[in-house]
């Protein structure tokens, strides 16, 4: 049987010198056959002549303008490989043996449709806290194997087909909630999504998102969104008013109170638009989303856990 193509699909935006770390620890992967697609949001940087110079093994998706998020897709419409890793430009993995790791977990679990790496900072190896939105404690679990519904966008893999046949990510998101979003249809489609601690992947975060008026705008009328394309009336009682009570009280809290406002009309105005898309996900998928919520920790750990690393 011959062995299994996979792409390593890396978004980018700028940032060469990260970039250029990402791409490096792609060609130290022991792993053959593979292949490399970058997919450029725009960057206007001359990006394709500096590939064909120093990495011209690289396919160079070039899109026109920066469509955030929304270039993972075009990423994985692109790939020939039957698993596609998805990363960002400021990630770079962990050990030549990731990709070996990757193909392997696929091939042990034939049931995963993702696979979701473990995240670790880039100086010194620990677990990137701020990264970790899994429905178990960090501390307890974060070198255990475990069902999960959380898809780290720009850490992880997927196999193709299934990607492609569930539609992948909604792309009017541009930023925040798409990989949520993606799980809620993944799994009414019969997928799973696997924290598999073995394969580990560093993280450059970069300190400017978290001082930006953007989550706060984005997250805000994601939220709206992805509740009007996936929740029943009930769950979407429960749900979105207390994902809007944090957003406006992170948003208070950091000076980006009009944000959060912008967000939560533009959230409105746009929803007949989204609402076209509405498919509330099945009873099945409520129920077993309920059993992977069990596992949740409580709010004083949640709390602790944004305490050391803020998400926003």
């Amino acid at each position: 049987m011959e062995p299994t193509l996979i792409t390593v699909s890396i978004l980018t935006y700028k940032r060469r010198e990260t970039l250029v770390q990402a791409l490096d620890s792609v060609r130290e992967q022991s792993y053959t056959p593979r292949e490399v697609v970058v997919v450029d949001n725009g960057s206007e940087d001359d990006l394709e002549s500096f590939l064909k110079e120093k990495y011209p093994e690289v396919r160079l998706v070039a899109l026109q303008e920066n469509l955030a998020g929304a270039g993972r897709n075009r990423g994985v419409e692109a790939a020939r490989g039957e698993i596609v890793v998805t990363i960002d430009n400021d990630l770079y993995f962990d050990s030549p043996f990731e990709l070996q790791k990757i193909v392997t977990a696929f091939q042990e679990r034939p049931n995963a449709t993702c696979v979701a790496f473990k995240v670790l900072e880039s100086g010194t190896g620990n677990l990137h806290v701020r990264d970790w939105c899994h429905p178990r404690n960090y501390a307890e679990y974060g070198d255990t194997e475990f069902e999960t519904y959380f898809i780290p966008e720009g850490a992880c893999a997927f196999r193709r087909a299934d990607f492609l046949r569930i539609g992948g990510y909604y792309e009017p998101y541009w930023l925040g909630h798409e990989g949520w979003d993606l799980t809620l249809r993944l799994l009414d489609h019969g997928g799973q999504i696997v924290y598999c601690p073995s394969i580990r992947i560093r993280h450059q975060i970069s300190g400017e998102t978290r001082t930006s008026w953007r989550p706060y705008y984005f997250y805000t009328r994601n939220y709206i969104w992805v509740t009007a394309r996936n929740y029943g009336l009930l769950d979407a009682a429960l749900f979105l008013p207390e994902k809007l009570a944090m957003m406006a009280f992170f948003a208070g809290r950091t000076g980006h109170l009009m944000a959060f406002v912008r967000g939560f009309r533009d959230g409105l105005k746009d929803l007949p638009k989204v609402w076209k898309t509405r498919k509330p996900v099945s009873a099945s998928t409520r129920k077993h989303l309920n059993e992977l919520t069990g596992e949740r920790p409580g709010v004083f750990t949640r709390l602790r856990r944004h305490r050391e690393r803020p998400l926003i």
